[in-house]
């Protein structure tokens, strides 16, 4: 059955124009994933400490309908598809406010041992299996993203700070978002206004590396990289 998650929009998930975009509904995402583990006793408050792992997030894509302001909640309904490996599963969600929906999202995650930095099979942390659901569905699918940060140009470097940390001990996921979204000024967003946006994480980011940040536009399309000093990608967004 799939969980229902209540968030609240606040100020601080707001983009410039006080409307909650496509950063605010990706935390709101992670958000849910988080209380829905919380529910079955298998989330990061647990993990590291009872079997030395704690949930990573490999891809986000969100698909933006309508943003929203902070006058009422949103719902969220998030599921578990069947796992398509045992390392690894997509969380679809659907968010809405009343009868309208105003996103919709899948996320790709794994459970990732703290100790030999690897992902782990979801019955080594006794995962329910009834919590897969075969439910139709219009989320977006996930799409390739050429793995290349050539042609591209670099906007700024980002050093990777001890705010920008997690459980795992490196940069939170959603912090690259923000990053991205700081490589452009406020005209070139307002100009693109991307109502779609998918990131893939390759490698980790650890405290105290630097992060060369690219960027190039195709088409009404801005594709962007986070490039460690030694030329390795940490993750590649697209942004339509």
């Amino acid at each position: 059955m799939p969980f229902c998650y209540k968030i609240v929009p606040q100020y601080r998930d707001a983009d410039p124009d006080c409307l909650v975009g496509l950063r605010g509904y990706t935390h709101f995402c992670q958000d849910a994933h988080t209380n829905y583990m919380l529910s079955v006793n298998k989330g990061n408050d647990v993990l590291p400490k009872q079997y030395g792992a704690g949930w990573v997030y490999t891809r986000y894509h969100v698909r933006l309908m309508e943003k929203v302001g902070f006058t009422e909640p949103v719902s969220i309904t998030v599921w578990m598809e069947p796992y398509r490996q045992p390392i690894l599963a997509d969380i679809d969600l659907l968010l809405t406010r009343g009868d309208r929906p105003v996103a919709e999202a899948r996320m790709e995650c794994c459970v990732f041992s703290l100790t030999r930095r690897r992902p782990m099979r979801f019955s080594a942390i006794e995962l329910p299996e009834t919590l897969q659901e075969d439910i139709p569905n219009t989320v977006p699918e996930f799409f390739n993203i050429d793995k290349t940060a050539e042609s591209m140009t670099e906007r700024y470097r980002r050093t990777v700070r001890y705010s920008d940390l997690d459980v795992m001990g490196h940069m939170n996921n959603l912090r690259y978002i923000e990053m991205f979204e700081d490589a452009c000024p406020r005209e070139f967003w307002e100009r693109l206004s991307p109502t779609d946006m998918q990131i893939n994480f390759l490698t980790q980011s650890m405290e105290g590396e630097t992060l060369s940040v690219c960027s190039k536009e195709e088409n009404g399309t801005v594709t962007m990289a986070a490039v460690h000093e030694d030329g390795r990608l940490a993750a590649m967004a697209v942004f339509c």
